[in-house]
């Protein structure tokens, strides 16, 4: 299956690094034009520099999606640069590895309004501007495999398992509410995927080995394996799935279920 973005415009959340980073680099490279927006300026700098020099098609937007009156005219100035949205990823996220008796009140509302409430919010000023006055459009949110199942150490954390599971469920009910305009709206949920994100919650190589042991496929996913699902389900190939969620973990969700 050849899926190919050409001419498209495709937003990307998160797009600085990781999974966020390899969905813009693989968009680019099957001919699509990226708008890259993550909160790490000088980092997206560098990452959309990247795909410039392999003759791909971005451009960088800092953003952070937890002010929310930001994302409507940063959406505004997007369509105006690069053209009606075709395609949003929504990359996004923060997920501090936390013990549920040690977490404070702050970080809990960090996380939620990262991970859930921009997310909306990215959605609503997408579709609102761009997908539903032309009666088409893609919509790609990143749930996880924590937003379906509960978590045991290293990677338990229930402020980011709650904010995931609240992102399930709003993908659910964006592709209820928006199918009437043509607009597919589903969801990756990653396992354990090695990007920086992880390494930092799971902490030492002994947690790393001990997660990797839980993975019945025995290892965790490479970026480019995330990416490739979430470019299925972005794709015209894909143009009869909507409030899917697609797991990509090794098999530890059937494991679990």
């Amino acid at each position: 299956m050849n899926i190919r973005f050409d001419g498209k415009v495709a937003v990307v959340t998160g797009a600085a690094r990781g999974i966020g980073y390899v969905c813009a680099e693989m968009l680019a490279d099957s001919g699509a034009n990226v708008a890259m927006i993550d909160i790490l300026g000088d980092r997206l700098a560098e990452s959309v520099k990247k795909i410039q020099e392999k003759k791909g098609t971005a451009k960088g937007y800092q953003l952070d999606l937890t002010h929310v009156a930001t994302i409507g005219p940063l959406v505004s100035r997007i369509r105006q640069e690069l053209g009606e949205i075709d395609v949003l990823i929504q990359a996004a996220a923060i997920g501090p590895a936390r013990v549920a008796e040690e977490i404070t009140e702050a970080e809990w509302d960090a996380v939620f309004n990262a991970n859930s409430k921009g997310l909306f919010f990215m959605m609503q000023a997408v579709t609102g501007q761009s997908m539903i006055p032309r009666k088409t459009g893609s919509i790609v949110n990143f749930a996880s495999i924590a937003g379906l199942v509960g978590m045991r150490p290293p990677l338990c954390s229930a402020h980011y398992s709650g904010s995931k599971g609240a992102v399930v469920q709003l993908t659910k009910q964006g592709a209820i509410e928006w199918a009437p305009h043509n607009i597919r709206v589903n969801a990756v949920a990653p396992g354990g995927v090695l990007t920086e994100m992880t390494m930092a919650m799971i902490g030492t190589p002994e947690k790393l080995a001990a997660a990797t042991a839980m993975v019945p496929l025995k290892r965790l996913s490479q970026p480019e394996e995330i990416a490739s699902g979430v470019l299925f389900l972005a794709s015209d190939a894909a143009r009869m799935i909507t409030g899917h969620i697609l797991v990509v973990d090794g098999g530890g969700y059937a494991a679990s279920s």
